[in-house]
Order: C-alpha cells, then sequence, then structure tokens
C-alpha cells in the first residue's frame, strides 16, 4: 500500500499488522481500536474477531515518511513499527503502545502521547514540540538525537532511556580534548588524540575559531553555540541539534550533517552565512579521492545560509523551507526530494544539480 491515500478514512479496528504504507497519506485518518469482522466457517456470515485473535493496529509495520498528520491511532498497537521520517503533526496515540517502533526524523509536533507505551522505541532526529507526553513510558527509549521544544517531561518514565551526557561526564576537560584534538590534527595523528563529543550536550558553548576538523560530533547537542570561523572539514555532525547555532564563515568542507537539525523554532535563526559545505579533496596511499559533504534530511527551515558554498553536496531530502539561500552555489549537488518552499533563491546556482522531486524551486530551473 506505498503511496496510498487514506486522507480521512474511517479505518477503526483494522488491522494492518506487516502492512508497507511508506509514503502513504493517512491525514484526519482514524485508527483507533474498534471491532472487527471475519466471516465463519459456516453460510459466510459475519462474526466478530475477538482480540486474542487480531488485534487493531499497524504491529511491525512499514510506514517510512507517510504523512499521519492529525491522524486518531489511540488505544492501539504500533509495536515494532517502522515510522522513520513520518509526519506525525497532531496525532492522537492516547493509550497506544508503540514500544520497539522506529520514530528517526518524525515530526511529533502537537501529538498526543498520554499515557502511550513507548518503551524502547528510537527517536533519534525525532521533533519534540508542544508533544503532549502525560503519563508516558519511555523507559529504555532511545533519545538521544531528539529535539525537544516546549516539552514537560515531569510525568514521563524515563527509567534507562538513553540521553545526551553532560560536559561533566567526559573523561577529560573540554579544553583539554580541544587542545589535544588541535596536536591531532596538525601532526596528522602522531600527536594528541580526535575529539570524541558523540552523544554530549554542548549547548551554548563558545568555540569560535576552533579547529575541530575530522572530530566527532554526531548527535550531539550544540543548540546556541558560538562556531564562527571554526574549521569543521570532515567533521561528523549527524544527528546533531545546531539550532541557532552560528556558523559564520565556518568551513564545513566535507562536513556529515546527515539528518542534523539547524532549524530554530524561536525563530533566532540558524547562521551559515558564508560557511563552506562542498567537497574536499582527500590524499590517501590509494590515490586520493573527494569527500562529499552530506545534508541528507537535514532540517534548515529558515536558516541564513546566503553567500555559501554547497557544491557537490548531497542534499538528498534536506528541508530549505523558508531559509535564506541568496547566492547559495548548490552546483553539482544532489537536491532529490529537497524542499524549498518559501525559500529566497535569488541568485543561487543550481547548475549541473540533480531536482528530481524537489519542491519549491522556480519553474525556469
Amino acid at each position: 500500500m506505498t503511496e496510498a491515500i487514506f486522507d480521512r478514512a474511517d479505518l477503526r479496528g483494522t488491522c494492518m499488522a506487516g502492512a508497507n504504507l511508506s509514503d502513504a497519506s493517512l491525514v484526519d485518518a482514524d485508527m483507533r481500536d474498534g471491532v472487527l469482522l471475519k466471516s465463519t466457517a459456516r453460510g459466510g456470515d459475519l462474526a466478530p474477531v475477538i482480540h486474542d485473535e487480531a488485534s487493531a493496529g499497524m504491529e511491525r509495520a512499514i510506514a517510512r515518511g507517510a504523512n499521519m498528520e492529525g491522524v486518531k491511532v489511540s488505544d492501539s498497537m504500533i509495536v515494532q513499527t517502522d515510522l522513520t521520517d513520518c509526519n506525525l503533526r497532531n496525532a492522537k496515540f492516547i493509550r497506544a503502545n508503540l514500544s520497539l517502533s522506529n520514530l528517526t526524523g518524525c515530526n511529533l509536533e502537537g501529538a498526543d502521547f498520554t499515557e502511550a507505551v513507548l518503551s524502547g522505541a528510537i527517536f533519534r532526529g525525532a521533533t519534540f514540540s508542544n508533544t503532549v507526553l502525560d503519563n508516558a513510558d519511555l523507559s529504555g527509549a532511545n533519545l538521544i538525537g531528539a529535539i525537544f521544544e516546549g516539552i514537560d517531561l515531569s510525568k514521563v518514565d524515563l527509567s534507562e532511556a538513553k540521553m545526551p551526557k553532560s560536559v561533566e561526564r567526559l573523561d577529560s576537560g573540554l579544553q583539554e580534548i580541544i587542545i589535544a584534538h588541535g596536536n591531532w590534527v596538525r601532526t596528522n595523528g602522531r600527536e594528541g588524540s580526535r575529539a570524541e563529543l558523540s552523544e554530549t550536550d554542548l549547548s551554548g558553548i563558545k568555540l569560535d575559531k576552533a579547529n575541530l576538523s575530522a572530530a566527532d560530533l554526531s548527535y550531539s547537542v550544540l543548540r546556541n553555540a558560538k562556531l564562527s570561523r571554526s574549521e569543521l572539514l570532515m567533521a561528523d555532525l549527524s544527528y546533531a541539534d545546531l539550532c541557532g547555532a552560528t556558523l559564520s564563515r565556518a568551513d564545513l568542507r566535507g562536513a556529515k550533517l546527515r539528518r542534523a537539525n539547524l532549524a530554530d523554532a524561536n525563530l533566532a535563526d540558524a547562521n551559515l552565512v558564508g560557511a563552506v559545505l562542498s567537497e574536499v579533496n582527500v590524499s590517501t596511499r590509494a590515490g586520493g579521492g573527494e569527500w562529499r559533504a552530506s545534508l541528507e534530511h537535514a532540517k534548515l527551515q529558515r536558516a541564513l545560509l546566503n553567500g555559501a558554498t554547497i557544491r557537490n553536496a548531497d542534499l538528498e531530502g534536506a528541508d530549505f523551507r523558508d531559509a535564506d539561500l541568496r547566492d547559495v552555489d548548490f552546483s553539482g549537488s544532489l537536491l532529490i526530494d529537497c524542499d524549498f518552499r518559501g525559500a529566497d533563491l535569488r541568485g543561487a546556482n543550481l547548475n549541473n544539480t540533480d531536482k528530481r522531486g524537489a519542491k519549491g524551486l522556480p519553474r525556469s530551473d
């Protein structure tokens, strides 16, 4: 049922266990628990299905990229279901069981998970904005890389949940790590050590002009961080939360920003003016090659990127809605399924780009 349209459909009691609903649209559909019917052995009469025979829900289903805005799924079984990149804005999951499900990259703005079971679920890169989690069970859930805005977690069971670690829990002091990393970069690894800052909360950190080339910052929280003029060549910023970060004139050639968040729900827009996000040439004994910058599925709504260089980059599925993209050089980049709606693209260079499935681009391009 990939790309199927069930908008505003009454699917109460429907059993979709194991179904493939990837890229389907279920806007405002009603999938709450109900009564199923089956054919009896004699005469073909219809009889209710009792819950030890079948249950409503989407257990072990695949719904990657589905639009489920406003869907009603209360009291349903959605165990071990792949909901990667789903739009679940304003969805109702009251008392639903989503344990062990994958909600990576989901938009959970305004969703209601009151008394829902979310134990062991994966929320990497998911956006919690005004999401209701009253008495929800997130025990053992993976929340590293998730973005939280206006969320009350006081009534949530977070026992054994995976969260970003604080700077105080690092093996060494942050300044010591930065110095050792600088030595590691300058001596090509002969001295010092690589900065391993993955899954660390570095909110508001001031690292202007720091050399963090090839550092591991994946899944880190860098909200409102000051990184202007910093060296981030080939740094791994996958799933990093860079909301409100200042990256003016930073060098991000070859950086990995897959599923990174550079949006700002508070409208204090991320600043990447003049940043370099193109490929970098890498010399190796095997002859070298190019290391492409990656921003697959990155969130860059309202980001300031005017004048940035993003040549030959992988931007598949990136969200540039309402971003300032004046004079950006996108030449040679993959823009497959990108969303440019509302973006300012005056003077942008889109030569030799792959624009299949992209939204919001000027017709002349």
